[in-house]
């Protein structure tokens, strides 16, 4: 796969020009064209709210809708004039899980931010949503820090399961542009070991070079093992495949995927 689209969900959060710069960054190195998704949820009228609601208070939600949309498409194009990156800008009304899962199912890559708990404007569960119905990869941004690279240094985790072979299939435009690829297997038995050596004789045929380096961590968890890896290696990514299900759209996710969402110290792109 080449990536040629690359689409950002982008709000008023203060993350956004995070995720701008990482959108940027990637778009730049595998010449791509940028899409800003900006959404605005629709007009709802509050639970405690009873009979009629004056017109000209919709009217100026719209149009507090449309100053803040204006406001976020001048950051976006000023980030975007500092590069020769090609890009599109989208406003759209309306729930943002439901709209960009729609709109990412016709981008190569999507990036979004990680659920940020003390953040009441920031939509929560969007990357959870996407992950489990987009059916394209997703790049999840931490909510702390900034990201000068991504991709230079990439982990890969892999158990030679589906969501994994998936998640490393989706990542091959990035591990041919990278530095440093390390597969990394936690507490994997012997066959998996194998399974390692026989991903990196398959990644040699796409011309990446890979180490294989299990990592043995019985104390503590697969996740945390992970974050240590990638601490440990200085990477600045890691990939690897997300583990849940959707029922009644109620998201649930093995704890390993979990942990990861909800502790990640660089980007992480899933595939489910």
């Amino acid at each position: 796969m080449t990536i040629r689209s690359i689409l950002v969900h982008l709000s008023d959060t203060a993350r956004s020009a995070t995720l701008t710069a990482v959108g940027l960054d990637l778009a730049q190195k595998h010449e791509a064209k940028l899409i800003a998704l900006y959404t605005s949820n629709p007009w709802q009228l509050p639970t405690d709210v009873l009979g009629y609601v004056p017109a000209e208070l919709i009217d100026r939600y719209a149009e507090d809708v449309k100053t803040a949309a204006a406001d976020a498409k001048s950051r976006f194009d000023t980030a975007v004039a500092a590069t020769t990156v090609a890009s599109e800008w989208r406003h759209v009304e309306g729930f943002a899980h439901d709209v960009t899962v729609t709109h990412s199912r016709y981008a190569d890559l999507t990036i979004v931010g990680q659920a940020n708990p003390d953040d009441a404007t920031a939509p929560q569960g969007l990357a959870d949503a996407l992950m489990l119905a987009a059916g394209r990869p997703v790049l999840v941004v931490p909510y702390a820090g900034t990201f000068s690279t991504v991709g230079n240094k990439i982990l890969v985790a892999w158990n030679g399961t589906r969501e994994a072979a998936r998640a490393v299939a989706d990542a091959l435009p990035f591990l041919k542009t990278a530095k440093e690829t390390l597969v990394v297997g936690v507490d994997v038995a012997d066959d998996r070991h194998i399974a390692g050596a026989d991903l990196a004789t398959y990644l040699a045929q796409h011309g990446v070079t890979i180490n294989v380096r299990p990592v043995v961590a019985p104390e503590i968890s697969v996740a945390d093992a992970l974050l240590d890896a990638v601490s440990d290696f200085g990477c600045d990514m890691i990939v690897m495949g997300g583990y849940g299900h959707s029922r009644l759209r109620e998201l649930a996710f093995g704890g390993t995927t979990r942990h990861i969402m909800d502790h990640m110290t660089v980007p992480v792109l899933m595939s489910h």
